[in-house]
C-alpha cells in the first residue's frame, strides 16, 4: 500500500517535471524563432529596449501584481526602457505568434525590437531589472527565457 502511494507520488512528480520542462523548451524555441523578426515594429518606438506587458479586461492578477511590478520598474530604470501595456484580445496575431498562453504576460526585447525574453504569468520587478540590465549592459545580449 506504501510503495504504491510513493509510486504514484512519483509518477506525478515526474509528469510535472515533464510538462514544465516541454513548456520551458517550447518557450526557448519561440524565442529562438523569433530572433531576426521584430513583432512589435510600429507598436513601440525602437532604439531602447522595452518590456510590453499583455493583459486581458478581467486578469486581476495584471492589475493587483504586474501593473505594480511594471511602475516599480519604470520607476527604478529612468526612462531608458520603454515600458508599455497591451489589451491581449486587441492583438490575436501577435498573441500567437508569441506563443502567449495567459494573462499577465510580458516580453522584453531589445533595442532593435527583437524579442529577448516571454514571461508567461507573473513576473516581479527584480526579474524585470535582470532581463532589462542583460540588454542594456555593454558587454553583450544573453538570449533566455523565464516563465513567471
Amino acid at each position: 500500500m506504501l510503495v504504491e502511494r510513493l509510486l504514484i507520488i512519483g509518477g506525478v512528480t515526474l509528469a510535472v517535471l515533464l510538462v514544465w520542462g516541454g513548456i520551458r523548451y517550447w518557450q526557448a524555441r519561440t524565442v529562438r524563432s523569433l530572433a531576426q523578426k521584430t513583432p512589435f515594429t510600429g507598436l513601440v518606438p525602437v532604439g531602447k529596449p522595452a518590456v510590453v506587458a499583455f493583459t486581458t479586461p478581467g486578469c486581476r492578477e495584471c492589475h493587483f501584481r504586474q501593473s505594480p511590478a511594471l511602475a516599480r520598474l519604470a520607476g527604478a530604470i529612468n526612462e531608458q526602457v520603454t515600458i508599455c501595456t497591451l489589451q491581449a484580445a486587441d492583438y490575436p496575431q501577435l498573441v500567437t505568434q508569441l506563443g502567449i498562453l495567459t494573462a499577465p504576460a510580458t516580453v522584453v526585447f531589445d533595442a532593435r525590437g527583437v524579442v529577448r525574453h516571454i514571461n508567461l504569468g507573473f513576473v516581479d520587478t527584480p526579474v524585470l531589472l535582470q532581463q532589462v540590465g542583460l540588454l542594456t549592459r555593454e558587454d553583450g545580449i544573453r538570449q533566455t527565457t523565464v516563465a513567471g
